[in-house]
C-alpha cells in the first residue's frame, strides 16, 4: 500500500463567527496517509497528532492549496481524478497541505442558530458577518441555500427593522443572489416595502 506524505493543520471554525482563518500549528506537522484506506479511518489519527479542539465526529477535511473538500468515505486513490494539482504536487515532491475542519453542515446549522436566535445589535453584526464568511468558503453559499438558509432570511427579515434589509443584501455574494433567483418568493418576502 502505498502512502503520501501530506502536512496538516486545523481551523477553529467551530462557531463561524469567531473563526480567525488562520490555520494551526503555524509550521504544519506531517502524517503518512495510506492512499488505498478510507479518509474516515485515518482521520482519528491527524486529529490526535494535531490535538484539535474540534469534535472529532464534525470534522473533514479540505485541501489548502484550492479549498476542495475531501470524500471521508473514500480513499485519496479512489479520488484521484478530482485531485489533479494535489497529485501534482506530490509527484514535485511537495507536501500537500490538508486543513482539518468542521463540516460544512455543521457550520451552517451553527449560523442558522445565531440568526435564528440573534436579535438587535447581535443579529445586525451576525448577518453583517455573514459577506466574509461566504467569501471565505466558497461552498458555504449553497450549502446554507441547500440548509433553507434563504427561508431563515426571510423569517428574519420579516421579523426585524427594516434597516436590517441591507444587511441581508450585503450578507449575499454573487452567487448566494444566484440561488435567490432559484427562490423565487425570496426578495419579495424579505424586501417588503
Amino acid at each position: 500500500m502505498a502512502s503520501i506524505t501530506c502536512r496538516v493543520q486545523y481551523l477553529e471554525d467551530s462557531d463561524p463567527f469567531i473563526c480567525t482563518n488562520f490555520p494551526e500549528p503555524r509550521r504544519p506537522p506531517t502524517v503518512n496517509l495510506e492512499e488505498d484506506l478510507p479518509l474516515s479511518e485515518q482521520i482519528a489519527g491527524i486529529h490526535k497528532l494535531l490535538d484539535a479542539p474540534l469534535k472529532l465526529d464534525e470534522c473533514t477535511l479540505q485541501l489548502s492549496a484550492n479549498g476542495n473538500y475531501l470524500d471521508l468515505d473514500s480513499s485519496l486513490a479512489e479520488q484521484r481524478d478530482e485531485l489533479d494539482s494535489f497529485y501534482e504536487d506530490v509527484t514535485k515532491g511537495k507536501k500537500p497541505i490538508l486543513i482539518l475542519r468542521t463540516q460544512l453542515s455543521v457550520r451552517v446549522h451553527a449560523i442558522l442558530e445565531k440568526l435564528y436566535n440573534s436579535q438587535g445589535p447581535e443579529l445586525r453584526r451576525s448577518l453583517f458577518s455573514l459577506k466574509q464568511l461566504f467569501q471565505d468558503d466558497k461552498d458555504l453559499v449553497p450549502e446554507f441555500v441547500a440548509s433553507e438558509g434563504l427561508t431563515c432570511f426571510i423569517k428574519v427579515g420579516a421579523e426585524a427593522d427594516h434597516n436590517y434589509q441591507n444587511y441581508i443584501l450585503r450578507g449575499e455574494t454573487p452567487p448566494g443572489r444566484s440561488h435567490r433567483e432559484d427562490h423565487r418568493d425570496t426578495a419579495p418576502r424579505i424586501f417588503k416595502p
